[in-house]
């Protein structure tokens, strides 16, 4: 039977997965995503991407998971390396910057965002998923429940009110907090270098609710002022009597979004929490001390844990943590010229990085691009526990470990379709077994990808020593698509094929070749067989010209032709 084991940050050790609910098989995961003030970086996607590894690793476990990731369009500050974060929300200044209102920014970003998670093959964002709000909400539209929470906060004697309106957590009513990041916080004791306002009790309070006049985002909790006029009914329905006409006109603390959102959508209990090490102090030491005050939420402890039998005061059973990202052994910075987007790399021109097509082009990326699936790869390849140290030594290493996978993948759909009968022979029933086992257990062993992706290339190196038939090809292909299922870097549209002379021939008498081309962006079979079958009508009608516009078209868009005596081979590039 398998069994999954994750580190735990909450415990500081590595546990059993056990889902809060066996009976159902369903696992709820809240995962920390985009702050819509610029584009998303690599170390952004590295965390995201971990999170949609795990969530695939539950699938393959049999769970049917439901992922929530938010999207943060206000109420993030400049200085989040501290508890009360301080300093000019992002969103107003990138609006500041920009010359135009922090919704319009958040709409941009978060379009360029959602456009680098759908190329990245994130499961959230593929086309059952992508359209489904309540699966990636927005901060700004939750803003109802926040202030229902902020306002139980108060009730339960976990919060207070300055005299300028704005609402503080008292930690000090939370012994546990520091138990996640394992901090004492010292920090923002009067005196060190971050200014301590004199309205909070403590110098460890975080801000709930912010009241700010030069800020370019705020709700009257007492009035439709700033509101969307459906996000203000709803909030009169969740709070019929208001909340306490002390709290100002004001905007949410970045802390108290992911509580809210996370409670409204999964429930007062999830199963795993997600995000990267930078989130553990504040953010998420924050999420449990709200969720905590605001209605005594705990979380019974796996059976299999230490403190099995306890009640955990947190949220969420599990918290996991992807590790920071370096880029050439530092940490990502403009100034030193380190610091990629996705979409620089994805589309250096499109995204204003020229000077990386060169770059790109001299480790093996002829077209001065990398191709999303490779990216992934490249992102995935490490342990999730570990720092990555991100090159372009390493983007070359995944070009060259996806191109064998993917050139297996494709041997294997033609010994398919072409190969001989038989029976599958017991040793390629062993070498499955064996190296499938090998790449599940390496995941289960707390995401472990480098065992992982270990395994997989003994599979494909055994396959590579045998002359498979008909069915085995079959058996083999049908594993290598289960175990990409979790990876998600192969191409599985068909990418070469022979299109035999006397097919051509039948089809040409019904295709108008003189008006054929390649219109569509998207490369496909049907396409590339349409194309062949137009120029070689083209040909026999001696119009070599339009016969060599469709395969110079074709060869723009990575499509190479062969002609060969039984027909026309065709394969698409990577």
């Amino acid at each position: 039977m398998r069994v999954l084991r994750l580190k735990n940050s909450y415990t500081k050790s590595i546990e059993v997965f056990e889902p809060l609910d066996p009976q159902r098989r369903v696992v709820k995961m809240y995962s920390c995503g985009p702050t819509v003030y610029s584009f998303a970086h690599i170390g952004n996607f590295r965390s995201f991407l971990f999170a949609d590894l795990l969530r695939r690793v539950l699938t393959r476990h049999g769970y049917e998971v439901h992922q929530v990731m938010n999207v943060t369009d206000v109420g993030h500050m400049t200085e989040d390396h501290v508890a009360d974060a301080s300093g000019e929300d992002r969103m107003s200044k990138a609006a500041r910057e920009l010359g135009t209102d922090p919704y319009a920014v958040a709409a941009h970003f978060e379009e360029a965002f959602v456009r680098d998670a759908k190329l990245l093959g994130l499961a959230l964002y593929q086309p059952e998923e992508a359209d489904r709000r309540e699966l990636h909400p927005r901060a700004t539209a939750y803003i109802a429940e926040m202030l229902v929470m902020i306002q139980q906060l108060l009730d339960r004697g976990f919060a207070y009110i300055d005299g300028s309106g704005q609402v503080y957590f008292e930690v000090a009513k939370f012994p546990e907090y520091g138990r996640l990041s394992g901090k004492v916080i010292d920090e923002l004791e009067v005196g060190s270098r971050v200014a301590v306002r004199d309205e909070k009790r403590d110098p460890r309070d975080f801000a709930l609710w912010k009241v700010d006049d030069k800020h370019l985002m705020k709700w009257d909790p007492h009035s439709p002022e700033g509101w969307a006029p459906a996000d203000h009914e709803r909030f009169r329905k969740l709070a019929p009597n208001g909340v306490d006409r002390r709290i100002g006109r004001g905007f949410p603390g970045w802390h108290i979004e992911c509580s809210a959102m996370s409670r409204a959508l999964l429930g007062a209990t999830i199963d795993i929490h997600t995000g990267g090490e930078d989130n553990v102090f504040p953010h998420h030491e924050c999420e449990i001390a709200q969720s905590y005050g605001a209605d005594g939420t705990v979380t019974r402890a796996p059976a299999s844990a230490e403190d099995a039998g306890t009640d955990r005061p947190t949220f969420a059973r599990y918290w996991v943590h992807g590790r920071h990202l370096l880029v050439d052994g530092k940490k990502m910075a403009k100034r030193d010229g380190n610091f990629y987007t996705t979409w620089n790399l994805l589309d250096p021109v499109a995204s204003g990085a020229p000077h990386l097509v060169e770059k790109l082009a001299a480790v093996g990326f002829a077209s001065g691009s990398v191709p999303p699936r490779i990216l992934r790869y490249a992102l995935l390849s490490n342990s999730y526990t570990q720092p990555m140290n991100f090159t372009f030594d390493l983007l070359a290493q995944a070009k060259s470990s996806v191109e064998r996978l993917q050139s297996r993948w494709e041997r294997l759909r033609e010994e398919e379709e072409s190969g001989a009968d038989g029976e599958a022979r017991d040793e390629l029933h062993r070498l499955l077994a064996d190296k499938v086992e090998a790449f599940d257990a390496a995941l289960d062993d707390n995401l472990n990808t480098p065992n992982a992706l270990a395994a997989l290339f003994e599979l494909t190196t055994g396959l590579n020593l045998l002359t498979l038939h008909r069915r085995e090809a079959g058996l083999a292909r049908a594993a290598l698509e289960g175990i990409d299922a979790v990876l998600g870097v192969l191409d599985r549209r068909p990418r070469a094929g022979l299109l035999a002379t006397a097919t051509i021939a039948e089809r040409a008498a019904t295709i108008d070749w003189a008006s054929a081309g390649v219109a569509s962006e998207v490369i496909d079979q049907e396409l590339v067989e349409r194309c062949i079958v137009a120029r070689q009508a083209a040909r026999k009608a001696k119009d070599f010209a339009a016969a060599d516009r469709l395969r110079d078209q074709l060869k723009q868009r990575g499509v190479i032709i062969e002609d060969a005596a039984q027909g026309v081979r065709w394969k698409i590039s990577s």
